[in-house]
C-alpha cells in the first residue's frame, strides 16, 4: 500500500487558476472604483470653482452703488461701494468692476474710482459662453439698461453660462433694491 500525502499537479493548477481569477476580478473592481473617484473629484473641483466665481459676483452685486450696465451680452459693468481697505490706504470707497469673457475665461477687472491701474482677476476657466440680462419690473428681462437718469433701478441680474462640463447654468442674483 502506497499512500501519497500531497496534491496532484492538476489540483495545483486548478487552485492557482481560481486564485488568479479572483485576483483579476479584485483588480478590475479596484480600478473601476479609483476611476469613479477621480471623476467625482474632478467634477467636485469644477463645481467648487463655479460656486466660488458666482459667490464673488454675488458679493459685488450686494454692494452695488448704481445700476449695472450690460455693455454687450458677454460683458457686465457696475460700480461697487464698500470696498474693503485693510491697509487704510488713501483711496476711494468705490470700485468700477467689469465682468468679461476673454479667450475662454471669465475675468473680473476692477479699478478704483479715479485710479488708472486696473486689477485683473481670473474667476473661471473653460467658459464657452456668458450672457447677462437685467430685470425691469415693468418690461421684464432686458439685455440693456437705459443710460441717464432712470427712475427705477433693475431688481435682479441674470447670468447664463456654459462652462466646463456644465452646459447651461442660469443664476438670478437679486440686487439690494429688490430685497425686502
Amino acid at each position: 500500500m502506497n499512500e501519497q500525502g500531497g496534491f496532484t499537479l492538476l489540483e495545483l493548477v486548478i487552485a492557482i487558476s481560481i486564485f488568479a481569477l479572483l485576483g483579476l476580478a479584485s483588480w478590475t473592481l479596484f480600478d473601476s472604483v479609483v476611476r469613479v473617484q477621480r471623476g467625482t473629484l474632478s467634477h467636485e473641483r469644477e463645481l467648487r470653482n463655479l460656486q466660488r466665481a458666482v459667490a464673488v459676483i454675488e458679493r459685488d452685486l450686494m454692494h452695488i452703488a448704481q445700476p449695472p450696465v450690460v455693455q454687450d451680452p458677454s460683458q457686465l459693468q457696475l460700480l461697487r461701494g464698500n470696498w474693503r481697505n485693510p491697509l487704510d490706504l488713501p483711496r476711494s470707497e468705490r470700485q468700477l468692476l467689469t465682468y468679461r469673457l476673454d479667450n475662454g475665461a471669465l475675468w473680473r477687472d476692477s479699478r478704483a474710482e479715479g485710479a488708472q491701474s486696473v486689477q485683473r482677476q481670473k474667476l473661471l476657466d473653460d467658459v464657452r459662453e456668458v450672457r447677462w440680462r437685467l430685470y425691469d419690473s415693468q418690461v421684464g428681462w432686458r439685455g440693456d439698461w437705459p443710460s441717464g437718469q432712470s427712475p427705477k433701478a433693475p431688481l435682479a441680474v441674470e447670468m447664463q453660462m456654459s462652462a466646463g462640463r456644465f452646459e447651461a447654468i442660469r443664476r438670478v442674483l437679486l440686487l439690494p433694491g429688490a430685497l425686502p
